[in-house]
């Protein structure tokens, strides 16, 4: 760390010094860059280590290993521990920490997703992890804790009940006596990217999923309502909870996704919502991140909230307690010289860097602010259901629509900052060409400066002028019978990249 910083820091000013003079190794280990892409622009010897260089090895804040023949993980975490095992990530590691006083030689790893085992390889790698514990982490990601930790601070969900079911007829019973309604919304306790939230109208819908639902030991049944999804991202630490802005959710899109409640991207347009809709978020959400540090949670989590577009009301959706899928917004929204991205007091609470600062002084100019960016981002997943391979793929960087919507690459970049036009976009590829596509992998995320959502949180003309040109990008074809003979040998080719 720069040395006699003015302890305690006390201004954003002080704040930014501090971490572009640091001389600690931080390190983000993940699938690749997305979710703390630039951060390095922040933190001085700020490194990401990725499984897929989505820059092509143009970012010279990326260290990206040879994986060559390996390229299938049956989880994140799997992924993780495998990019920590690699010679020549151990090597980096030891080279960074050479002529750096014992002080300042303990680095510091991020991760999206991490189990114990990844802790233990962290603490035999002489590694700090920069991140609250996985066994709070995991209780917390629980969706019944989180709808229990929202009930006792006040943050209520939409009409539910936690109960354990074994077949349709106790669903039905459950709904009746606790005045749900006929369509019902199913969650279990894990999941991603609304793989697990389960839509029931009728008893065949019911039948569709009831292996899924049947062997948890409890599930949420939540009342179906019409409804809107947001996201906001906060950081709870010994001084109170910070909180970004907040930001519309696009959800379940079929050109997107292909999961019904899948994530699929963010609208940071502030017309999205009314004073008092902003003003309650950011209150829920605080009292959320304090009853977090209470547990004993520390750092950055997001929470998804459902507006009820008949009543108004807002409620609790879920509470991911990590990086998440919307943390390269909330860093991008702090560019503004009176600002700064939320994850540097992640970091200092992490650090124990000493810093006393009001969040309420925080939280006043991401609430009247709302936004400082304009725009969003698409997360274009391949949607399709049988195992393809890609032929062609478009490279990162920034690109504009021609006159017949295709996408035209102006530069070949890794800073979302340079595309600054309403018609230009900043893509990052994440599989390219050569790679397997199967059914919800991410394949690119757009950066957008237009809306994405209208009034009603439908998709606005340039949305889909955007998505239907990244489609046109991709050039998807059948496996050749050599591609799914090697394909046969597995069963489960693909990894979590996602954040959310």
């Amino acid at each position: 760390m720069p040395s006699s910083p003015p302890f305690p820091l006390k201004s954003f000013r002080q704040i930014k010094t501090y971490w572009a003079k640091n001389r600690v190794p931080f390190y983000f280990i993940s699938g690749t860059v997305f979710n703390l892409m630039n951060f390095d622009q922040w933190v001085r010897r700020f490194t990401f280590i990725p499984f897929i260089d989505v820059d092509d090895a143009r970012n010279r804040a990326v260290f990206c290993p040879d994986t060559q023949g390996f390229t299938m993980f049956r989880s994140s975490e799997e992924l993780v521990k495998y990019l920590l095992g690699h010679k020549s990530v151990i090597e980096k590691i030891a080279r960074d920490r050479r002529g750096l006083p014992e002080s300042e030689k303990k680095s510091q790893a991020l991760f999206l997703f991490f189990d114990s085992e990844v802790e233990e390889i962290c603490a035999q790698l002489g590694i700090n992890r920069c991140m609250s514990g996985h066994k709070i982490s995991k209780m917390l990601d629980n969706k019944i804790v989180t709808t229990q930790l929202g009930n006792k601070v006040g943050v209520k969900s939409v009409p539910n009940v936690l109960a354990h079911v074994d077949s349709y007829k106790t669903l039905k019973r459950l709904a009746q006596i606790h005045h749900l309604s006929d369509a019902l919304v199913v969650q279990t306790a894990y999941g991603d990217s609304g793989k697990t939230t389960y839509f029931i109208q009728n008893e065949d819908d019911y039948n569709h999923y009831r292996t899924y639902i049947e062997r948890e030991s409890q599930v949420k049944v939540m009342k179906r309502i019409s409804c809107s999804s947001l996201a906001i991202e906060a950081c709870a630490t010994r001084c109170g909870t910070f909180v970004g802005p907040l930001m519309g959710e696009l959800i379940g899109v079929p050109s997107l996704t292909p999961f019904k409640g899948g994530w699929c991207g963010n609208d940071t347009n502030p017309r999205l919502f009314s004073d008092e809709i902003r003003t309650q978020a950011q209150a829920m959400t605080v009292r959320l991140g304090n009853a977090l540090y209470k547990k004993g949670y520390k750092g950055c989590f997001e929470v998804d909230y459902l507006i009820d577009r008949e009543s108004g009301e807002l409620y609790l959706g879920e509470l991911n307690p990590r990086i998440s899928g919307i943390t390269a917004l909330t860093t991008f929204s702090a560019k503004a010289p009176d600002m700064l991205p939320l994850f540097l007091f992640h970091l200092m609470e992490h650090t124990d860097v000493e810093f006393d600062l009001d969040p309420e002084l925080f939280n006043k100019i991401t609430r009247h602010r709302a936004s400082l960016s304009g725009g969003g981002q698409l997360i274009y997943k391949y949607t399709g259901h049988d195992l393809k391979m890609i032929d062609s793929a478009p490279v990162s960087g920034v690109y504009q629509l021609d006159e017949k919507g295709m996408l035209i690459l102006k530069t070949e970049s890794t800073k979302r900052e340079e595309a600054v036009g309403h018609n230009e976009v900043f893509l990052m590829r994440l599989m390219k060409e050569g790679e397997y596509a199967y059914k919800g992998c991410d394949l690119a995320i757009l950066f957008v400066n237009t809306p994405l959502l209208g009034p009603k949180f439908g998709l606005t003309p340039a949305a889909r002028r955007w998505i239907s040109a990244v489609k046109m990008a991709y050039q998807i074809r059948p496996l050749t019978l050599e591609e799914q003979a090697i394909v046969d040998r597995y069963t489960n080719p693909g990894v979590r990249l996602k954040g959310g």
